[in-house]
C-alpha cells in the first residue's frame, strides 16, 4: 500500500516539528524525557538572566528557565523555573540570583534549605539576590577613588621625604645604626667571655649569696612574733623622731634650722669663711710673719748668754 504524498508530507511536518520543540528545549537544557516540577520566584531585578540562564545547585545544572513575565500590579518579575523531579529540594530553599564575574554574567543558584518537607511543584520559593563584582565596585566607587587619591598624596609625601638630602641623612643614619650594632656586638662578646673567664668565682659568689639567704631565712625563722613586733615599733619610733627633726628644720629651729633658715647667719658665717680662707692663704704665702719672731728671738737669747 503507497502512503499518498500527502501523508508524507504531513508526516515530515510533524516530525519536523517534534524535533524543533526538542532541539529548543534541548538547548535551554531541558530533557523532554524527564520529569520536571516547576517552580516561581519573584524578583524586583533580573538583570543579567535570560532564558537561557541554567538553573544550578551548587554548580551542577538541575533545571531551566520556562519563562519571565513582568506584573505590573507591583512592578516585579515572575520567575518560572523547570527543576528535575529526581533532585529533592526542601520546602524552605531559595532561588538566589548570583554574580559570575567582572563581565558582569548571572547564575540561577537553588540555595537549599532544612526542611524535611519537600517543595511541591507550582510553589514559590523565596527570591535572594547577591551583589556581583560590578555593583559591588560600583557601590563603592568613590571609597576608590578616595583611596587613589589618598595613595598618590603618600607617594607625593615619600617622594618629598626622601630627597637627596634626606636620603645622604638616612645613609648616614644607617650607618651610624650599623657601627652601633657592631659595638654592640663586641661588647656583647667582651662580657661573654668575661662571663666565661670568671664562670668559677661568679658561681662561688652565687653559692655564698644562696647560703647567705638561708642564714637571713634561719635567723628569721628564729625571730618570734614578738620580736617582730618590736623592731616594727622601733622603726616606727624612729621615723617619727626623724619626722620631728626634718620638721624643726624646716621651720628653722636649733643651730641647724638656723644655719638652713636664717639667710644672715648663713651670710655670716660664709664671710668667716672666706677670711679664715684668706688667712690661711696669707699665711702659706709669708710665712715669717707669723712663726720666725718666735725661732729666732729665743736663738738670739742664748747667743747673749754665751757672751
Amino acid at each position: 500500500m503507497k502512503i499518498r504524498k500527502e501523508y508524507q508530507a504531513a508526516l515530515f511536518g510533524i516530525i519536523t516539528i517534534i524535533l524543533a520543540i526538542w532541539g529548543y528545549n534541548f538547548l535551554k537544557g531541558k530533557d523532554l524525557l524527564k520529569n520536571y516540577n516547576t517552580f516561581y520566584s519573584i524578583f524586583d531585578n533580573v538583570e543579567g538572566i535570560d532564558n537561557s540562564t541554567p538553573v544550578k545547585m551548587k554548580g551542577l545544572v538541575i533545571g531551566s528557565i520556562e519563562k519571565m513575565q513582568f506584573r505590573p500590579d507591583d512592578r516585579k518579575i515572575v520567575l518560572t523555573v523547570n527543576i528535575d523531579r529526581s533532585y529533592f529540594i526542601p520546602k524552605d530553599s531559595k532561588i538566589k540570583i548570583t554574580g559570575s564575574g567582572l563581565l558582569g554574567g548571572k547564575n540561577l543558584e537553588i540555595e537549599l534549605g532544612y526542611s524535611p518537607e519537600p517543595a511541591k511543584s507550582g510553589d514559590t520559593l523565596q527570591s535572594v539576590t547577591s551583589a556581583g563584582i560590578t555593583e559591588l565596585i560600583g557601590n563603592s566607587q568613590e571609597q576608590i577613588e578616595e583611596l587613589v587619591y589618598n595613595t598618590n598624596q603618600l607617594i607625593i609625601k615619600l617622594n618629598e621625604t626622601f630627597n637627596e638630602r634626606n636620603q645622604h641623612n638616612l645613609s648616614q643614619s644607617l650607618e651610624n645604626v650599623n657601627q652601633l650594632t657592631g659595638k654592640l656586638d663586641q661588647l656583647t662578646k667582651q662580657i661573654n667571655a668575661t662571663l666565661s673567664e670568671n664562670r668559677k668565682t661568679l658561681k662561688f659568689t652565687l653559692d655564698n649569696l644562696n647560703k647567705t639567704g638561708e642564714n637571713l631565712n634561719i635567723i628569721t625563722a628564729k625571730l618570734s612574733q614578738t620580736q617582730y613586733e618590736q623592731v616594727i615599733n622601733n622603726l616606727n619610733e624612729s621615723t617619727k623622731k626623724l619626722n620631728r627633726i626634718l620638721s624643726g628644720l624646716e621651720q628653722g629651729k636649733g643651730s641647724l634650722g638656723k644655719l638652713t633658715k636664717d639667710e644672715k647667719l648663713y651670710r655670716n658665717l660664709n664671710r668667716t669663711l672666706e677670711s679664715l680662707n684668706a688667712l690661711l692663704q696669707d699665711m702659706q704665702a709669708h710665712p715669717k710673719r707669723y712663726v720666725h719672731f718666735s725661732v729666732f728671738g729665743r736663738k738670739d737669747k742664748k747667743n747673749k748668754t754665751q757672751k
